[in-house]
Parts: structure tokens; C-alpha cells; sequence
């Protein structure tokens, strides 16, 4: 199998819960909120216990001088939605992170 290089790009921000509760959450959200980075480290663990050795992780904080390093990617963040996952440095996935889609794209990949 190939080695397939997942980057998250993302922020310290909290992921906010997809169950809203309205008034009995006051009009929040239910539910513990992760940051990016938590909900990155749980793909992370994810993929590395499905496809081993074969992953290069990398999470990068957007805010962070670390994007310097990532020039194309700098060029498309007004028209994404964080997190922004690339696999290969191809932009694949944004606006949330789906273990199930990211471990079916690896997947392709890795052949």
C-alpha cells in the first residue's frame, strides 16, 4: 500500500454539535463541543488504527505561521469552510470531519 499524507487545516475553534435543542439549550447546541484540533487527533487515531503505517498526519493551525508553508492552500481559504482536509496535498474534504468519507478516500489511495 501506499503512504497517503492527511493534513487538517483548521482552527482552535470549537466544532459545533449538530444537535441543536433550541430552547431547552437556551438556543445552543447540545452536546460536548471539540475543538479542530480534538476532532483532527480523533481522525488521526482512526486512520492510523484502520490503515497503520501507511499515514502521514499533520494537523495545521491556520492562524498559525506554519501556513506559510502551504502557499496554494493559503490561496483557497476565503472559499472553504474550516476544517479543510487534503490527502496527497489535494484539497478532498470541508466544513467538518467525516472519518467514514476520509477512510474511503485513504482507501482509494492507498491502492
Amino acid at each position: 500500500m501506499k503512504e497517503v499524507i492527511v493534513t487538517v487545516f483548521g482552527t482552535n475553534a470549537p466544532v459545533m454539535s449538530s444537535c441543536c435543542c433550541g430552547p431547552s439549550c437556551n438556543d445552543g447546541c447540545c452536546g460536548s463541543t471539540k475543538t479542530m484540533q480534538e476532532e483532527a487527533d480523533s481522525l488521526k487515531e482512526a486512520l492510523v488504527q484502520e490503515f497503520g503505517e501507511i499515514i502521514s498526519f499533520s494537523y495545521i493551525d491556520v492562524e498559525s505561521s506554519e501556513m506559510n508553508n502551504f502557499p496554494e492552500i493559503a490561496k483557497i481559504m476565503n472559499r472553504v469552510k474550516l476544517p479543510l482536509i487534503t490527502l496527497n496535498g489535494e484539497p478532498r474534504f470541508h466544513g467538518g470531519i467525516s472519518s467514514g468519507m476520509v477512510s474511503e478516500a485513504v482507501s482509494d489511495l492507498a491502492k
